[in-house]
């Protein structure tokens, strides 16, 4: 059997913390993207990269370039990490390499990316969710029932919260351009301890699993995180794992409150955050590739659990940190943890990090983007038809 892996989204950390974890098993590692991902070329030793059409932009091109890919490598798993994993499952069921896909049909992609479709999803799964109601027009707002101070809207496809608005002024809602082509979700403000998780998952069962709380934000974005133990968000996981018999990537979002209970909020049928707490351990590579379960990720090591984006807290988090009067609970962030893009053995992915934010920021402002919204430009998916 092949020993190669393919592993798509490279410009995101998480594939690189997954191409450490699949060299290290012992397998050829190739990773890819529509970029030039600066931080897995920064990778040491180095691993193969290579380079495709944008998905979004040009996906006649796109399939073309991934079945030449396929066909070229040859390998045993194919791994998406970033939102280009709706065009790759789409291309795989076409031109026949599905079964080395690690992601499920685009139609179950569907139900768990869309906001509204998730929450029936997760109904049905016996998971609780917040109170949901699907707006196609401006007036069917008016009529959900629910005031403003206990509404959280958001577009049924986004990404990083950024378009969320938790509870929203008058002034806030008559801006937002809601159409049937671009429809929000009205949810019932839940109270609670946000906790995130993510799971790698194998014909519906959990191989690898981490929970974990932000720590330090830019916008909502988690920049830094610590793993928890969270025996209600780790059932839901395993409930929707099981019922949809998927395999791939699901990550949720939820609000856990103080008895435990917790409530799904939103999923993200790709790669996240959780994957770093796992610190590129074989035994990740190997439970995705269906060779067992890997262990949890530690609470403790040596004294930290906590982990985090090194040039993101440092570009992003310490400006904020000192103008917002919380350098002190900023240092005790930096100090605690660890840093997941520079790697004891392996630190210049810190810059090659460094590297693509900036290149994001500046193609960013050509086109009127902000950096988080020029990171997935070229491979995010809104539910569009495609073909």
């Amino acid at each position: 059997m092949s020993r190669v892996v393919l592993i798509t989204g490279a410009r995101a950390p998480v594939a690189v913390d997954l191409a450490r974890s699949f060299r290290d098993a012992g397998y050829e590692t190739h990773l890819a993207d529509c970029v030039n991902p600066f931080a897995a070329r920064c990778l040491r030793p180095r691993v193969s990269l290579h380079r495709f059409a944008s998905p979004r932009y040009d996906f006649a091109r796109f399939r073309r370039d991934m079945a030449e890919l396929v066909g070229r490598l040859d390998p045993e798993i194919i791994i998406p990490t970033c939102e280009e994993v709706f065009y790759l499952s789409a291309a795989a069921a076409t031109d026949g390499y599905a079964d080395r896909l690690f992601a499920p049909p685009l139609a179950d992609l569907r139900r768990l990316h869309s906001k509204w479709e998730f929450t029936r999803l997760a109904q049905e799964c016996g998971v609780p969710v917040p109170e949901t109601f699907l707006v196609s027009i401006p007036t069917e707002l008016a009529a959900v029932p629910l005031p403003l101070r206990e509404m959280v809207l958001k577009p049924e496809y986004s990404r990083f919260s950024t378009q969320t608005l938790i509870r929203p002024t008058e002034s806030e809602i008559a801006r937002l351009q809601i159409s049937v082509s671009r429809r929000y979700v009205a949810q019932r403000f839940v109270s609670g301890e946000e906790i995130c998780s993510w799971a790698a998952v194998r014909n519906g069962k959990v191989v690898a699993f981490a929970a974990y709380r932000p720590v330090w934000r830019h916008g909502r974005a988690a920049i830094a995180f610590e793993s928890v133990v969270a025996p209600g968000v780790a059932g839901a996981s395993h409930a929707i794992a099981e019922a949809t018999g998927m395999t791939g990537h699901l990550s949720l979002d939820l609000m856990v409150s103080e008895t435990g209970a917790a409530v799904a909020m939103e999923c993200n049928p790709r790669a996240v955050s959780g994957v770093h707490l796992f610190d590129a351990d074989p035994a990740m590579a190997r439970a995705i590739l269906g060779k067992g379960v890997a262990p949890p990720p530690p609470l403790m090591v040596s004294g930290r659990r906590t982990r985090y984006l090194a040039p993101a807290m440092a570009a992003l988090g310490f400006p904020k940190a000192v103008v917002g009067g919380r350098f002190r609970e900023f240092l005790a962030v930096w100090r605690r943890g660890r840093d997941v893009t520079g790697r004891t053995g392996n630190r210049l992915p810190f810059l090659g990090t460094l590297l693509d934010a900036l290149r994001f920021t500046a193609t960013g402002l050509i086109y009127g983007r902000t950096t988080t919204e020029q990171t997935t430009a070229n491979i995010e998916w809104n539910g569009e038809n495609f073909a």
